[in-house]
């Protein structure tokens, strides 16, 4: 998966980033729990990043290592 950058000014950044990670996650038949166990995140974690309501860039990163 290519790095995603982050454009923290803009919330529709952060959807946009979320929703890929989501395609990402579900195109590997990963499950929030999967992706938690994988990342050491909550899902409540991976969740918010996926709706858009949390950019941190530290767990995106965790995310992206875990789908590669």
């Amino acid at each position: 998966m290519d790095h995603v950058y982050i454009e923290t000014s803009s919330d529709d950044a952060g959807k946009a980033v979320g929703s890929r990670l989501r395609e990402a996650r579900i195109a590997r038949s990963y499950s929030l729990e999967d992706l938690a166990l994988a990342t050491g995140l909550t899902e409540a974690e991976i969740s918010a990043i996926e709706v858009g309501t949390s950019i941190d860039a530290l767990h995106i990163e965790r995310i992206e290592h875990a789908l590669c």
